[in-house]
């Protein structure tokens, strides 16, 4: 389940999140993290009280309970750090999804809300987590986002354009420069007709 979906449910972020649901949801979660960190202290305290204790262990089967012991408290620290980090993501994703909505009317100006629109919420998602928007000033956020919308869109273009090797193959079959296995086998190799594949009587 993606960091939206765990969130905001069905629920379009960009378009039915207030600012201030944001905001909530980022002191929540901010709560949540410290609250953790506070049990992720208490996990390393105990065990190292565990190992104040086994200096004095008189016996390898006590050594061996307390070794026990450890391992288990290791791994209750393990969970919950693991849980932190997946807060940290949620956290990020968060409040960078709020500082795009309070630059909403910068970004509508340099016309790129809609692009931002219309992205796949899971890239828009990875995007997000990856970003520190709050080290940035008004220009730079908005120039990311540009930056961040032009690379989406281009890379749906460049998608769209690997088409293109597989429509020379159709028009080699239908001229008969080509049958069917042989265009078959230059999609398969990612041959694009045209550039790397020649008819045999033409070599």
């Amino acid at each position: 389940m993606g960091i939206f979906s765990k969130l905001f449910g069905s629920k379009d972020p960009i378009e039915s999140m207030k600012a201030e649901d944001l905001r909530i949801m980022e002191i929540k979660l901010n709560r949540k993290i410290e609250e953790l960190q506070a049990e992720v202290r208490e996990t390393e305290s105990e065990i190292a009280k565990l190992f104040e204790k086994a200096k004095a262990a008189k016996s390898k089967s006590e050594e061996l309970t307390l070794a026990r012991r450890i391992k288990t408290v290791s791994q209750r620290k393990e969970m919950k750090t693991a849980a932190q980090a997946k807060l940290d993501k949620e956290l990020r994703a968060v409040s960078n999804m709020l500082i795009l909505k309070e630059h909403q009317a910068d970004l509508q100006a340099a016309g790129v809300w809609d692009k931002v629109k219309k992205l796949e919420p899971e890239k828009l998602e990875n995007w997000l987590v990856a970003q520190n928007l709050e080290a940035q000033d008004r220009d730079e956020i908005v120039s990311s986002i540009i930056d961040m919308t032009s690379t989406a869109m281009l890379t749906g273009v460049e998608q769209e354009d690997d088409l293109d090797d597989i429509l020379s193959a159709i028009r080699a079959v239908k001229d008969g420069d080509l049958d069917p296995e042989e265009a078959e086998e230059v999609v398969n190799e990612n041959k694009g007709y045209g550039k790397e594949y020649r008819p045999k009587d033409l070599e």
